[in-house]
């Protein structure tokens, strides 16, 4: 590995470093760098390969191969990428490997989600309420919701979809880790939404239903 930035040690001093510096650090062959990166990234990595994978022991095992590959080519980092497109740009290659294999195979790949769509699309996180044992199982309702809604999304709409509108990826950051045209990006993205505001439409007309019957 190069040494393009000095060497700093100190885990405080190093986790003041951005996600960029550290790449940089591991670069030159500072370790202790890349365990900072793995800490940030490991959940974020996990959801999103749960998300297009439906399964969590498949999720875990890509999660590490990813990081393994970003360890082992941490040389090929470049600046004029954010590391989290360079990251995301491992994870989305290797799930893209994946589902070519099992095509041969009558299987479907699932995507997961325990965000919520808004009007426009966009996502937002349920709000913790750990302790109200009413909402966990509304929230649990959602969740198996929007699971059954995002897998009726084609699978090839689902990376860009997923990046843009759970991990908030940049249009440009998912054309850089899908490989994909900008233009591309946009209209998987956008076709990704309409599929899924047209799958959830008949869902939220029953809910309105049930409540109003309820009143």
């Amino acid at each position: 590995m190069s040494h393009q930035e000095p060497y700093v040690t100190g885990k405080n001093k190093l986790g003041e470093l951005s996600d960029e510096e550290l790449i940089l650090q591991v670069q030159g062959g500072n370790n202790h760098a890349f365990d900072i990166l793995v800490g940030r990234f490991k959940d974020r990595l996990y959801a999103y390969l749960f998300r297009l994978l439906g399964d969590k022991h498949e999720a875990e095992e890509f999660a590490q191969e990813t990081f393994v590959k970003a360890y082992i080519h941490a040389d090929k980092y470049r600046t004029v990428a954010r590391f989290s497109t360079w990251l995301y740009t491992i994870a989305t290659n290797l799930v893209r490997n994946r589902i070519r294999n099992i095509k041969r195979r009558p299987r479907t790949v699932s995507l997961w989600s325990a965000d919520v769509g808004g009007a426009e699309g966009r996502w937002m996180e349920l709000p913790d309420d750990s302790h109200r044992p009413d909402i966990d199982a509304e929230r649990e309702s959602l969740r198996d919701l929007i699971q059954n809604v995002i897998e009726k999304i084609p699978a090839k709409y689902r990376p860009s979809f997923v990046l843009r509108e759970i991990n908030g990826l940049s249009y440009e950051e998912i054309a850089a880790a899908t490989g994909l045209k900008l233009g591309t990006v946009r209209s998987r993205i956008n076709r990704g939404r309409t599929h899924f505001r047209k799958a959830i439409a008949p869902f939220l007309a029953q809910e309105y239903q049930r409540k109003g019957n309820q009143k």
